[in-house]
Order: C-alpha cells, then structure tokens, then sequence
C-alpha cells in the first residue's frame, strides 16, 4: 500500500487526525504535493478544525491551483462552513464571499459542483438576480449526459433539481430529485446533504416544503417497552397476544417510514421491536448500560430461556452493539437512564445527519413511572424534546418486577458512581519548544488556559496537569462543552509568532462522558474519578486533529439532548483509539451562534412539537 493510499484509507475511516499527520509528513519531502495539500486541509474542515484550515489552506497555496477544480473549491467550501457557523449579522458578508469563490471555480471550469453552490450560497446572500443567472449556467452545463458512476449521476441530476428550485419551478425540482435518488437509492447521506440545501431554499423563497417530507431518508428511532413473560399462564402474555403486538409494530414501523432503530434488548417489547425492525431491513444499533452477558442475565433471562434465544438472534444481526459501561453489576436505575439517555441522543443524532425527523416507538400502558427508571421515564425525557411520539397502548395484567442486580462485590462506602463529563487537553507539538522558551510556553500558554479554566461560568468539579496537558470534569456535558469552545478560543486568540513560540502549536481537546466511581486518591489526598470511562477520554485527546475538540458518541448523544440549539457534533468516523479497545466513533464538536443556518438546521430536526399519539393494539387486530 502506498502512502496515498493509507491516507485515502484513513480518511474514509475517520482517522482523521492520522490521515491529517500521515499528509504532513509526506508534505515534507514532497512540499508541491497538491493532492496531499488538498487532503490536509480536508481533514481539517471534516474535523470542524476550521481556523487552522483556514491557515493551512492559505500556507499551502491551494488558491494558485488554477487547474485543479477540487483545490480551487475547496476554499469556497471552507467560507461556506464558516459561513454556516456565523451569526445572523456575520453570515451575508461570509455566505456573498463564499458564492464569489464558487463563482469564480465555475467560469473557470464549468462543473456543476461549483455552480451550483456559487447560485445557492448567492440566494442566501441576497443576490437574488445573480443566483437566478447561475443556476440557469448550471442547468446548461448538466445537459452533457450522467455520469457512469451511481454517485455522480445522483450529484448531477440533484444539481439540476437544486438549479430549478432557484428558479422557482418546484415541480420540475421535485422530478429531477426523485431522479437523483433513483440513480442511487441507497446513498442517504448524499439525499441528506442535498435535502438540508433545498430546506435552505425553499425559507429563503418562503416557498412550501411539504413536498421535501416525503423524499427524507427512513427516520432513525428510539424504542422502548415493557418487559412480560410469554406463555399462557398468569401474569404472562399469550402467544397470540404477542403475534398481535408484534404485527402491530410492523405495521407502524412501515407507516413512519423507520430505518434506524436504537434501543435495549430486554425481554418482552425490546426484542418484539427489534425482531420487526430486521425484518423490515431497519439497521439495529444495541445500547446497553452494561456488558451483553450481564445485561442478559438481568433482563432477558429471568424472562425465560426462550427470549434469549431471541435476544442472542437480534444481537447477532445487529449493525452495532454500545456497551456504556463495563460494570458488571445493575447497581441501580441509574445506569438504565444514562444508556437510555445515550440511545435517545444518537437516534436523534443519526436524523441530523439523514436531515430527518426522529421518533420514539413505545409499547407502554400510559401509567406514570412506578420506578425512577424504565418506560414512563424514557417517554417523559423524550416528550420533553417536542419529538414526534408513538405509543402502542399495552395493558399488562402484571407489572413487571424490577430489574434484579446481579451478584458482585458490594462498592465501597467510599465511592460513589456518578455521571461525570471529561475533557483531556494536550498541545501538540510542545515538544518543539526551545528550553529557552518554556518559561514563556508555561506562562503564556498554559497559564491563559488556567485562567479560562479558573474564571469562566462552567468551572470544573475537578482539575489535574501533567506535562503540557489537562484534565477536567464537569457535572454534565452541557459545561464541558462550553468549557471546551472557550479554550479552544483562547488558544486560538495567543499570537505565537509574537510570543516567539512554534507557530504548528496546535491544541487538541478530547471529550467523553460516562459512569466513573469518585473516591479518595491516596497520592493527592482528594476525591477524584477512577475507572474505564476516564481511559477512554485520555484515548480520544491522543487521536484529535490539532485545533478541534473530538467527542465520544456518549459525550455528543447526551448533548444532543439537551442542548441541541448551541452545539453541534458532526461525524467523523470510527477510529482506534487504543489497540486494547474497539473501534470508536467519534464526533468534532462546534458552537452554534445564535440566529446561524446551523442553529436552523437544528430546529428543523424538530419543525412541529407533536403530542403522543396513543395508538390501541386493538385497532390493528
């Protein structure tokens, strides 16, 4: 394999931060390496380190790249992404320069990309007149014929659709999209990218979008139920019964259009879901608050040997199993909510990116909680969210009995388990440092950091150093987040070159958040947090692109939840964080201003508040 390849491998991976450093070092011995420029400063816009590519694309020359059209668009994509973050005062002047760099790749060489984007980023801008213009140039020059390719026919024909839209003519945009998806029906996440340009649109135009709701990829899901036996004895649920519950799910994952599914196993409704979600083709993902074994021991198997079997079919045919923790005991309902709380976060998470709506699906009687835990509390937090709610009325003659806590050595009274948010700082490249200079590295560098750290709102419950590195927890990952863009921001605002340090200083931040058990650390003779969770946040840090802040999927799907409007985390892929651990999926956190197309996009995840649509089991008898 050559090193371009191992850099297009890692890319498409979403090892970001290797493919970003495999490019640096090759720029060393080949400096004019346009490909590896251009794949640089990629890496950089993908992992939302937008200021540093904004400096790397500049340092690297790729606006002199006259005849390379990836080069040339790629610093009108960068003002595009920043363009999205600005505030409503800042965004026409960012989205009017964006549509210039557009606009000037298109005349010079006619492809549809650029044009495209030049017309829509000039709709935006205010220039009406001149987004007409291009999109009527786009139409012309999508006339040569498709692509071979499955992918280049869908980009071209959703240009066209994008350019009729522009010209307001909705119905011939709706028949070039419906053309587009057919070119590559699977592709969803391109269907997504070009749904959220055409919702852009269509506000600018104050144009109706129902016609939009139809063409959205299938709509992620959260699910929950009750647990019950099955059988014919009392308190149990009889097989028909069951066959009647499960047709009834069928019929209502069809109706919503549901894809991914996101959710336990336990027995009973959890697995009746699942069993009519892979049968529709629905992408199962398994979230757990414990280890698989340890979970089936609590809440399958006491249910009967026959839902394990069940269970073990579902887990085997799942796109991917999330164990939260590594506990080994149900100590209590608190790790039930936090993996509940997980689950509801990347089903709502997974419609961001597939520019679709999420819902839950409940089998549930519509009792109030009896318990701190379990279906009345997933379907309070997510109604709280005004996300569409789907209920299937189930009457249980017999509640079902708590969950049973799995034999172990007891904890000590010394510790607790709590939730706690984790972010690990490290600057990279602080090896480079003349001694000369540490002095001023330490002072005016970390110590800025310590002073944001100190004086800002969201103070952490806990700090410690090491090196040129931090360590913070926060009691939610709303403060950390905050805490984290902050740093970020401060490190950005030190003029190095003025400090006469390195000027490739870049800061990376790392964020997880899960259980940890807080006790006495008998060497600093204070509370701290012990436990995996805190390895895997120290893991992420080690794997972030210089000038981001990398996330753990728990970190952004608890976020996702609670503070939707001001933040927002995009995919970057799965990576290896430690060769001890599974693959990890990993997300770049970025602030949202307020009144920003982003912050848009966000509320578009949730266009109506819905109330619970109670459905009877009956009616579908």
């Amino acid at each position: 394999m050559t090193q371009r390849d191992d850099i297009a491998d890692r890319f498409k991976q979403g090892d970001l931060a290797r493919a970003y450093d495999l490019c640096l070092d090759a720029l060393r011995h080949r400096p004019d390496d346009l490909w590896l420029r251009h794949r640089a400063v990629l890496c950089l816009i993908r992992s939302g380190a937008l200021e540093r590519a904004e400096r790397d694309f500049y340092r690297f020359r790729l606006a002199e790249a006259r005849h390379n059209e990836d080069c040339l668009a790629l610093g009108a994509r960068l003002l595009k992404a920043m363009a999205f973050e600005a505030s409503a005062d800042d965004f026409p002047k960012l989205a009017r320069s964006a549509a210039d760099r557009y606009a000037a790749v298109f005349d010079q060489t006619g492809g549809h990309y650029p044009g495209i984007n030049a017309a829509t980023m000039a709709l935006l801008a205010g220039e009406r007149e001149r987004s007409v213009d291009l999109a009527r140039r786009v139409l012309e020059s999508c006339r040569s014929g498709l692509p071979l390719d499955p992918e280049g026919a869908y980009y071209q024909k959703a240009s066209e659709a994008e350019a009729h839209l522009l010209l307001a003519q909705p119905g011939a945009a709706n028949m070039a999209l419906r053309s587009a998806i057919a070119c590559d029906r699977e592709n969803y996440l391109a269907h997504a990218t070009t749904l959220r340009q055409l919702r852009l649109i269509v506000a600018a135009l104050d144009m109706p979008d129902a016609w939009l709701d139809a063409l959205e990829p299938p709509r992620p899901a959260h699910y929950a139920g009750h647990l019950f036996r099955s059988g014919t004895g009392d308190g149990m649920v009889a097989p028909d019964r069951e066959v009647r519950l499960k047709t009834a799910i069928a019929t209502l994952l069809e109706r919503e259009n549901i894809g991914p599914l996101h959710g336990a196993l336990a027995a009973g409704s959890d697995i009746l879901i699942a069993e009519a979600g892979l049968a529709a083709g629905c992408a199962l993902t398994v979230v757990l608050p414990v280890p698989v074994a340890v979970f089936i021991d609590a809440s399958v198997r006491p249910y009967g040997q026959a839902w394990v079997r069940r269970c073990e079919v579902c887990l085997e045919a799942a796109a991917d199993i999330v164990e939260v923790t590594t506990d080994r005991r149900i100590l209590s309902e608190f790790s039930l909510n936090h993996a509940s709380a997980v689950a509801m976060g990347m089903a709502r998470m997974r419609a961001s990116v597939l520019a679709s709506t999420p819902v839950q699906l409940l089998v549930f009687d519509g009792e109030a909680g009896r318990s701190e835990s379990g279906t009345a509390r997933d379907a309070a937090v997510w109604r709280q969210s005004g996300l569409p709610q789907h209920i299937l009325r189930f009457e249980r003659s017999v509640p079902s009995t708590s969950l049973p806590v799995i034999a172990g050595d007891a904890a000590s009274d010394d510790f607790n388990l709590v939730i706690r948010a984790m972010l690990f700082l490290d600057i990279r490249g602080s090896t480079s440092v003349p001694d000369d200079r540490i002095p001023t590295f330490v002072q005016k560098v970390l110590g800025r950091l310590a002073e944001v750290c100190e004086s800002g709102p969201d103070r952490p419950l806990y700090t410690d150093s090491w090196g040129d590195g931090l360590f913070l927890v926060f009691g939610s990952v709303a403060e950390a987040a905050r805490a984290a863009v902050g740093l970020r921001r401060a490190f950005d605002a030190i003029d190095l070159d003025a400090l006469d340090l390195p000027t490739g200083l870049g800061l990376r931040i790392g964020g997880h958040c899960g259980p940890v058990q807080e006790g006495m650390d008998p060497v600093q003779k204070r509370t701290a947090p012990f436990g995996g969770q805190v390895a895997v946040a120290s893991r992420i840090e080690s794997v972030t692109v210089p000038g981001s802040i990398f996330v753990s999927e728990a970190f952004a799907a608890l976020l996702s939840m609670s503070r939707p409007a001001e933040f927002r985390c995009e995919y970057v892929g799965r990576t290896e964080i430690d060769p001890l651990l599974p693959m990890t999926r990993l997300y770049a956190l970025r602030s949202v201003a307020p009144g920003s197309p982003a912050s848009g996009e966000i509320r578009a995840s949730a266009r109506s508040e819905h109330a619970a649509q109670q459905i009877g089991v009956d009616q579908f008898e």
